[in-house]
């Protein structure tokens, strides 16, 4: 695979967990799940879970050279 064809893919599966984490947080959904009566930790749980996802692709990328 040429090296801007790297690039390129790298570029969108960050673009596709940008876009999930926006609209996680910025999106009519805080208002559902902020109305769950949910604990008081529960953001810093998606925030949480939002690192680990970013982190883990970034890491498989490095592992498959793209």
């Amino acid at each position: 695979m040429p090296a801007s064809a790297r690039n390129n893919f790298r570029i969108e599966r960050t673009l596709i967990m940008l876009a999930l984490i926006i609209l996680l947080f910025v999106s009519p959904l805080t208002e559902f799940w902020a109305a769950l009566d949910a604990p008081w930790f529960s953001p810093y749980l998606i925030w949480l879970v939002a690192i680990i996802l970013s982190w883990s692709l970034q890491r498989s990328l490095r592992k498959h050279g793209i």
